[in-house]
């Protein structure tokens, strides 16, 4: 991936969302208790110390994202990835480990973020192992913390499921398939309204071919979602779920 913007400085969170006054809405804030907190998930092997700690994929999507939910709402955004053990996996269970690892670390960074930003929305947008924990977390929230909760977003889900209510945006091509690991569990009707799963249909992690795949990772599954028309079409997406969440 190529290399993207640092780390942010840990911002202080004085618990009410930050106000914009004058002039355009920062397309990203540094202050803690934005309107909207997105928590990114990144995929394997990707670096906590660029792009927010989320991987490229998801930092140009927030931006995308942000940039067009700015036409129509002053909604201050910030981005924070999420610091678990995004990593590749010798084993089944390792990996698995790892997704734990994810879940337990974003459900805890929530419950974080509800004590000390009472007004504060929350985002979850996962990348390929990062997506597989979020959908692994969004079908074990409880309701009284799903209502915080205007997005969810899986990219490059390896557990999607093609059967799911939930929307589904695949780039104008079809992607049928199940995840490579799996059809995963559907999530819960409550999150009709606000999650969606995206999938190029090139991608063998979140649209496994009826006949397999063997070799290494697709070039679509390792570039296709950062391109700038690509996440821009994906930050349109999320926007728009947003604003039907009030946002």
């Amino acid at each position: 991936m190529a290399a993207g913007c640092s780390s942010p400085s840990p911002a202080h969170e004085p618990g009410s969302p930050a106000a914009t006054k004058d002039g355009p809405v920062p397309v990203l804030v540094k202050t803690g208790c934005a309107d909207l907190v997105v928590l990114g998930l990144r995929g394997s092997d990707q670096s906590l110390d660029k792009n927010f700690g989320s991987g490229q994929e998801i930092l140009r999507t927030v931006r995308a994202m942000s940039t067009d939910l700015h036409r129509t709402s002053r909604t201050t955004v910030r981005l924070e990835g999420i610091p678990y053990r995004a990593e590749s996996a010798a084993s089944a269970a390792i990996y698995q480990a790892n997704i734990e690892d994810g879940v337990s670390r974003t459900r805890t960074r929530i419950a974080q973020l509800a004590r000390r930003c009472p007004h504060t929305r929350v985002a979850l947008v996962g990348f390929s192992q990062g997506a597989q924990a979020v959908h692994g977390l969004a079908i074990e929230l409880p309701a009284s913390t799903l209502r915080r909760v205007a997005l969810v977003a899986m990219i490059a889900d390896p557990r999607r499921n093609p059967d799911d209510t939930i929307a589904s945006w695949t780039y104008g091509k079809a992607a049928p398939g199940p995840g490579k690991l799996g059809a995963g569990t559907p999530l819960p009707g409550s999150l009709k309204e606000k999650a969606i799963t995206f999938c190029a249909t090139g991608d063998e992690i979140c649209n496994w071919p009826p006949g397999g795949y063997s070799g290494p990772l697709s070039q679509t599954h390792r570039h296709f979602y950062e391109t700038p028309a690509h996440s821009r079409s994906t930050g349109r997406q999320l926007a728009g779920i947003l604003r039907t969440n009030g946002l």
